[in-house]
């Protein structure tokens, strides 16, 4: 099997072809202005009060999306985002920590994710892990690329 590095993988959907993600993806809005782009890969949340997309950090609330790698990505002036929102989506994500397959998976520092009670997301595993017959999902860790999955209800 070919190894992807965590570069190579952050904001990959973890499907087979971008049209499974038709109904997985929203445009949200998100602030402008200095360092206010959230890189692909990044959890994010809505900000309820103002409607505005957020990067995540420990201890966010609310909804919650990743910003997938697909153009166009968010810069610093857009008022604009595409974040992977749809119950059911895969994407990969940064991990931050040490985290068991199935887990719940919450926002960390830097839109990062970690282990965590109560998350919107559970951890399915690395790239080639946990989906069909193949390999068994395996022990995540901090600064390797998790596949997480948006859980349903």
């Amino acid at each position: 099997m070919t190894t992807l590095t965590l570069a190579q993988l952050l904001g990959k959907p973890g499907y087979g072809d971008k049209w499974d993600m038709d109904r997985q993806i929203e445009v949200g809005k998100k602030a402008t202005g200095s360092s206010s782009a959230i890189a692909p890969g990044r959890i994010a949340f809505l900000t309820e009060s103002t409607g505005i997309w957020a990067i995540g950090t420990s201890g966010s609330t609310g909804r919650q999306g990743v910003i997938p790698a697909l153009a166009p990505v968010n810069l610093d002036a857009d008022d604009h985002l595409i974040i992977v929102t749809g119950p059911g989506s895969e994407i990969y994500v940064e991990g931050n920590g040490a985290i068991k397959p199935g887990a719940d998976v919450v926002p960390d520092t830097g839109g990062k994710a970690k282990a965590g009670f109560g998350g919107q997301w559970s951890y399915v595993g690395h790239y080639g892990e946990g989906s069909g017959l193949g390999i068994p999902a395996t022990d995540g860790a901090a600064a390797e690329a998790w596949r997480i999955r948006k859980k349903i209800g």
